[in-house]
């Protein structure tokens, strides 16, 4: 196979490296086309797409709806019962707050909301500057029109090259990744699935330990013990099985930075520095579980750079391959 040279367009052997006529070196050229596909690459990664801003959207929401709630239960004190029938004030509350929480923000330093901010995107303006708070608010009120098309508007935001959302269009706003230096290029953030994986064998090691110690339980109170003593021994073992569940993992966690799913999925719990993680932290992280439920906040892991759940960004943990 031949291949021509582009200095003095002879054909030449394909695998020469250099012109045996003219000697251009083939590597100018490789370097040329490298740097091409880079600024390409870099061009792809510098809109965020539709998966990172539909979870900082989701998490948004969930703030604003929390707020609403508060106001509602303010009202229904202080100036008029909420019931079913008047439930709607909800909606009057919930939409101008929406609209503030993210107009406000998006003129800070952060420029961006709270999940924004945790997922590590930023608007900008057309010239990718800040927004000032008008265009912030035009922006937002232009979210109408994603509804108007039933989603459509939104789903935009998933094609490149500039990933716009149609009030991106309407508002000439752009939704940018942050730019991180990547100094840990050496650390490998555990997969999502694997520490879903992990997750699931865990639960049904709990769920084994805690029914093999009920087992138990019930052949000790079988026996011709005294009454009193089947009492505590009844009472005892919800609260023993309670504390298996609350414990596993922190106890676990903070010795070795893995448990038995951990294991066999090859992955383990850290500090950012890598260190294990001691036990007031893993315990912290194990109630923090919840607000990881309510707010979605498992689903971080698919978008942030190290692959973090909202418990762990608030730890300064991570998760990471062994």
């Amino acid at each position: 196979m031949q291949k021509g040279c582009p200095k003095c367009g002879r054909m030449i052997d394909g695998n020469s490296k250099i012109c045996p006529y003219c000697k251009y070196d083939f590597k100018e050229i490789n370097r040329f086309f490298q740097r091409i596909s880079d600024e390409k690459f870099v061009q792809e990664e510098k809109y965020a797409g539709f998966i990172k801003r539909l979870v900082a959207g989701l998490f948004d929401i969930f703030i604003t709806a929390v707020f609403t709630y508060f106001i509602l239960i303010i009202i229904d004190k202080y100036l008029k019962p909420i019931t079913l029938e008047n439930l709607y004030y909800g909606i009057f509350i919930f939409v101008p707050l929406y609209l503030l929480y993210n107009s406000i923000f998006e003129r800070t330093s952060w420029q961006g909301t709270l999940g924004k901010y945790i997922v590590g995107i930023v608007v900008t303006d057309e010239y990718e500057n800040p927004e000032t708070f008008p265009k912030a608010l035009v922006r937002n009120i232009a979210k109408i029109l994603n509804v108007l098309t039933l989603g459509i508007g939104f789903i935009l935001s998933a094609f490149p090259p500039q990933k716009q959302a149609l009030n991106d269009k309407a508002a000439h706003t752009f939704v940018l990744n942050k730019l991180v230096m990547k100094e840990d290029d050496k650390i490998f953030y555990s997969n999502p699935f694997k520490r879903l994986f992990a997750f699931i064998i865990d639960t049904f090691v709990i769920g084994l330990i805690c029914y093999a110690f009920i087992w138990i339980m019930k052949i000790v109170m079988n026996m011709e013990i005294e009454n009193n003593i089947k009492e505590i021994l009844e009472n005892g073992k919800n609260i023993i099985c309670l504390v298996i569940i609350l414990f596993y993992f922190p106890f676990s966690e903070s010795h070795s930075g893995t448990t038995f799913g951990k294991n066999l999925m090859k992955i383990k719990l850290v500090k950012a520095n890598q260190k294990i993680a001691g036990f007031i932290t893993c315990i912290v992280r194990e109630i923090l579980l919840v607000l990881d439920i309510i707010t979605l906040g498992f689903l971080l892991t698919i978008v942030t750079r190290k692959k973090q759940t909202l418990k762990d960004i608030l730890t300064n943990t991570v998760v990471i391959d062994k």
